[in-house]
């Protein structure tokens, strides 16, 4: 019986850096990086490492750095590596399959399972040479605006990365939710408590005409409930509309009285 392969990794993905320029956009890399969990960057013939500069980028990001590698040419950076994708958008006349990040992500992981899939991006001023796209496994495209396509290299990178997260994470995964225990989302009760105080007050003043008053309080409470109140926020709205009746009854007591 076969094996079951192993389960793919983030941590296995290789971002190469192809003579990045400025030690500001590394660091933004790594920042990118580390936001999405890749681990692994190579640079080849970066003009200058400035651990300093990348660190004001990327906090805590001295252990990351020791993990980096440096290259004198591509081939060497290459030479473990079990798919080459290409990040440019120009095309080619003899480019390889051009994908969008979100099409490309699930197979670059499937290669994680066996190896070590590596994506390239090139420097700031030009991007990648024709002659590296060309004999990439696959060109990758993130389909900007046609009139600015231009992105910043840690953009480039982070915006990939996130596909490559999305492309692993199971679809129940939960997303963080901050709650505030001293101000939970309102009760059923304390929304219909409220949304009764501001319609009582609508009431009084004539605002619903005969035979709209019950399909008008369901649209107002369905407003207010798609607003996902908090329970001061409910508190306040039930108090606007005590307020608001208090002071029309006091006005009513005094035309009388005049």
């Amino acid at each position: 019986m076969s094996e079951t392969p192993p389960d793919p990794s983030l941590e296995r993905v290789v971002i190469i850096l192809v003579e990045p320029q400025n030690p500001d956009n590394i660091g933004g890399v790594v920042r990118a990086m580390m936001n999405m969990g890749l681990t692994r960057l190579r640079l080849v013939k970066p003009k200058r490492y400035d651990p300093f500069r990348i660190s004001a980028a990327a906090h805590r990001s001295e252990d990351f750095q020791k993990d980096v590698e440096f290259f004198d040419n591509l081939a060497d950076a290459l030479a473990d590596v079990n798919l080459v994708v290409s990040a440019s958008t120009r095309s080619r006349e003899l480019s390889p399959t051009i994908q969008i990040p979100s099409t490309l992500a699930p197979t670059i992981m499937d290669h994680t399972r066996v190896g070590t899939p590596a994506i390239l991006f090139g420097r700031e001023d030009w991007g990648l040479p024709s002659d590296i796209v060309q004999t990439s496994d696959y060109q990758l495209a993130i389909p900007t605006h046609p009139d600015y396509r231009s992105l910043n290299l840690a953009q480039a990178v982070l915006l990939v990365a996130y596909e490559l997260r999305e492309a692993v994470l199971p679809t129940d995964t939960p997303l963080p939710i901050r709650i505030d225990p001293y101000d939970p989302p309102a009760t059923d009760l304390q929304i219909k408590e409220a949304v009764d105080s501001l319609l009582d007050v609508l009431e009084s003043v004539g605002f619903f005409k005969p035979g709209q008053e019950p399909a008008k309080r369901v649209k107002v409470e369905r407003l207010f409930r798609r607003t996902q109140p908090l329970s001061s926020e409910a508190g306040l709205l039930r108090a606007m509309g005590y307020v608001l009746s208090r002071n029309l009854a006091k006005r009513k007591e005094a035309d009388i009285s005049n």
